[in-house]
C-alpha cells in the first residue's frame, strides 16, 4: 500500500538547489515516516546528516528545512502547522521554529511534505509551490518591502486562494535575531532563521496547492473530533481564558506570582502590568479575532492603536516589549509590535537586547540618549536594527554580542546565546531547568512547566519544588517535540497528551502508533537534536543558566529564591540517560534507533 492511500502523508519532499535554480522531487519511505514522522523530526534528522560540523549558518552550504506533519492539511483542530529548521546564526545550534496561519495548509496540498532549501542565489528570488511543483522566480521588485506588502503583492501574482511565508527588512540585512513572518502576524520568530533565508537571497515561499489530503478513517476521526471539540470547550485554558482573552491572558497571573520578567530580570513583578493586560487589550485595542485554519479556538487579536493596526500583541511581545523595557503604554507597544512584524524581527529576542542594552547604558557602559519606558526612542532603535543604522547594528547581533563588546557579558540574559522569554524561571522551578537544556537555547515552546506549575491543568505542582522537575522537564520536552513533528500547535498540550494523539495520528494516516511509540518519536529528535549541538561543539556547560538567574531577588512573591540547578541538572542528565557530561550514552541511542547518531 502506497504512503499516500494511508493518508496524512504524500511520502514526498521538494528540493531546491538556489545556486542553479534546480528543482527536483525526492520520495520518503514509510520507515523514515514511522521513525522521524514530519515536522521537527524531518528538519532535525536532515540538518545532522545534509550539513558539516562548524558551517557557517550564513553561508550558501546551509539548509533551511521546511517540513509539513501528518495532521497538517487534515480535519485535526490545531494542526495548521510547518516547521521551519536550520542552523541558527543566533546561536550556532540546531534551531526548529514552527508558523502557524494558512501557508501551511497550502503547503500541504500542494502535494508535499516537506521543502529542503540548499544553496544561494546571485539575485533575489522567491520559490512559487503549487499542485506537484515548484519554480524560482525573480524577486527583484520585493528585495526591500515590509512583509505584509510582500505577502500582498504574491497573493495579487498567484490568487487569493495561497499563502506565503516571507522575510522583511532585517532578514535581507542578515539580523541575527530576524524573524521568516507569514499571515496575520504568524512567525517562525525565533533564532534567526530570517537571516539564513536573507543569505540565501530568498525574499519569500508562495504556496497555492489544491489537492485533497485524504484521511485513512474519516469516519473514526469524526468521532475524536467530536471528542476533542468538547475537551476544548470544557478546558479552562484553551476554551475559556485562551479563546476569551488571547494569548496573554495569563499575564496579571504571572506578575501576582512574581513570575513577570520587568526591567531585563532585575525585578519579577511590574506595576504597568495591568495597563498592558490582556483585558486592557482586549477592550481598547482589539478591532477583531483571527486564527489558524480550522481551529475553534481563535486566540489571536486583529488591534488598531491611533496610529496604525495590526495583528497582536501576543503575551510574550507584551512582556518583551513591554514589563522589560519598562513600558506601560498600551498603544505605544502594539506599535512596536507592529513594527517587528513588518520589518521580520523577533519580539522576544528584540525586546531582551534592548533591555540589554538600556541596562548598559545605565550602566554607562553605552552612551545613548534612550532611557526606560521612552517608546517613541525605542520605535526608532527598533528601525534602526532592521536597517543596521547606528547603534542597530551592534542591537542586530543579539543581547550576547553586544553585552560581550562592551565588557559586560553577565548584562545578557541568554542560554546558548539565545534571550530568555517571558517567565522568570526563580518562581517556576521547572521552567528554569526548561530553559537550560533546550537544545536551541532559551525557550518557553520546548518544556512549559507553566502548565503544570501556574495553571495546574492537568495538574497542579508545586512550583518551588525540584525532586520530580528533572522528569517533569523530560516528558514536556518529548511531548513537545512529538507535537513539533506532527506539526501541532502547543496550546493544545494542556489538554492532549501523547493517548488521543495516538489515536488521532492513527486515524488519520492508518499507521498504527501506540502512545509509547509516538513518545519515543519526540525523545528520539531530542536526542539528535543534543547530537548535533555536541558536534557543534556545544558542552554541559552551555545548559547552565545565566548568572542572573541564579541571583535571588530581594523583593516580591518570589525573594530569596532559587532553584538548586545544579543538583536539577544532574538529576536531568541521568533520567535522559546521558553521562555526567550531558552526553547520550550509547544504550539510549540503541534503544532510539541512533546508534552513531546519523544513520539511525
Amino acid at each position: 500500500m502506497s504512503v499516500e492511500a494511508r493518508g496524512g502523508w504524500w511520502g514526498r519532499a521538494l528540493r531546491v538547489d538556489l545556486s542553479s535554480k534546480e528543482v527536483y522531487v525526492e520520495e520518503l519511505k514509510l520507515d523514515f515516516l514511522r521513525k522521524f514522522v514530519g515536522g521537527s523530526g524531518f528538519g532535525v534528522k536532515w540538518l545532522y546528516e545534509l550539513t558539516k560540523p562548524r558551517m557557517d549558518p550564513l553561508s550558501p552550504e546551509n539548509w533551511l528545512i521546511m517540513a509539513a506533519g501528518p495532521l497538517t492539511g487534515s480535519r485535526v483542530y490545531g494542526a495548521s502547522r510547518i516547521t521551519i529548521t536550520s542552523k541558527s546564526p543566533l546561536t550556532g545550534t540546531v534551531f526548529d521554529s514552527t508558523c502557524g496561519g494558512f501557508f501551511p495548509l497550502f503547503f500541504k496540498r500542494a502535494g508535499f511534505d516537506a521543502l529542503l532549501i540548499h544553496g544561494s542565489s546571485e539575485e533575489p528570488v522567491y520559490i512559487h509551490v503549487y499542485d506537484d511543483g515548484a519554480d524560482v522566480l525573480s524577486a527583484r521588485d520585493l528585495w526591500g518591502l515590509k512583509v505584509s506588502e510582500v505577502i500582498r503583492e504574491l497573493r495579487s501574482r498567484h490568487g487569493f486562494k495561497c499563502s506565503a511565508i516571507a522575510i522583511g527588512p532585517a532578514g535581507e540585512n542578515l539580523v541575527k535575531i530576524a524573524s521568516i513572518m507569514g499571515d496575520n502576524g504568524h512567525a517562525s520568530g525565533r533564532g534567526g532563521l530570517g537571516a539564513v533565508m536573507g543569505s540565501k537571497k530568498l525574499k519569500a515561499v508562495v504556496a497555492s496547492g489544491t489537492k485533497r489530503v485524504e484521511e485513512a478513517h474519516p469516519e473514526k476521526l469524526d468521532q475524536l473530533l467530536e471528542n476533542m471539540n468538547v475537551r476544548i470547550t470544557w478546558n479552562p485554558y484553551l476554551g475559556g481564558a485562551l479563546k476569551n482573552l488571547g494569548t496573554s491572558a495569563l499575564l496579571t497571573v504571572i506578575n501576582d506570582w512574581g513570575l513577570l520578567p520587568t526591567m531585563n530580570f532585575s525585578k519579577s513583578i511590574f506595576e504597568g502590568a495591568e495597563r498592558i493586560s490582556a483585558e486592557e487589550l482586549n477592550s481598547k485595542l482589539t478591532v477583531g479575532r483571527r486564527g489558524c485554519y480550522n481551529c475553534p479556538i481563535v486566540c489571536k487579536r486583529a488591534t488598531r492603536t491611533a496610529k496604525a493596526s495590526g495583528d497582536g500583541p501576543e503575551y510574550e511581545s507584551v512582556v518583551n516589549l513591554g514589563s522589560m523595557l519598562m513600558v506601560d503604554d498600551l498603544e505605544g507597544l502594539a506599535e512596536m509590535n507592529y513594527l517587528c512584524n513588518e520589518l521580520g524581527l523577533d519580539t522576544i529576542s528584540m525586546g531582551g537586547t534592548l533591555a540589554c542594552l538600556l541596562e548598559l547604558i545605565e550602566m554607562e557602559a553605552v552612551r545613548a540618549d534612550v532611557k526606560w519606558g521612552e517608546v517613541d526612542k525605542l520605535k526608532k532603535l527598533i528601525i534602526d536594527t532592521a536597517y543596521r543604522r547606528g547603534l542597530g547594528g551592534d542591537l542586530a547581533e543579539g543581547s550576547k554580542r553586544l553585552a560581550t563588546k562592551h565588557g559586560v557579558p553577565e548584562v545578557s540574559v541568554t542560554v546558548k546565546g539565545l534571550e530568555v522569554p517571558a517567565y522568570d524561571p526563580r518562581g517556576a522551578y521547572g521552567m528554569a531547568l526548561s530553559y537550560g537544556t533546550s537544545y536551541r537555547g532559551a525557550c518557553h515552546l520546548r518544556s512549559w512547566t507553566i502548565a503544570f506549575e501556574v495553571i495546574g491543568v492537568p495538574n497542579l505542582v508545586d512550583r518551588f519544588s525540584f525532586y520530580e522537575k528533572p522528569a517533569l522537564v523530560k516528558y514536556t520536552q518529548d511531548l513537545a517535540a512529538l507535537y513539533d513533528c506532527l506539526v501541532m500547535c502547543k496550546h493544545f498540550a494542556v489538554e492532549f497528551d501523547e493517548e488521543p494523539i495516538s489515536l488521532l495520528v492513527n486515524a488519520v494516516t492508518g499507521v498504527q502508533f501506540s502512545k509509547e511509540e509516538l513518545l519515543m518519536v519526540g525523545e528520539r529528535v531530542w536526542n539528535l537534536a543534543r547530537m548535533f549541538n555536541l558536534r557543534e561543539g556545544f558542552t554541559w556547560r552551555d545548559d547552565l543558566l545565566p548568572p542572573r538567574l541564579l541571583r535571588p531577588l530581594t523583593e516580591g512573591p518570589i525573594a530569596g529564591r532559587v532553584p538548586p540547578y545544579h543538583d536539577m541538572l544532574k538529576a536531568y542528565y541521568e533520567v535522559r540517560g546521558w553521562s555526567d557530561e550531558g552526553k547520550p550514552t550509547q544504550e539510549t541511542l540503541s534503544r532510539l534507533g541512533l546508534s552513531g547518531g546519523v544513520h539511525g
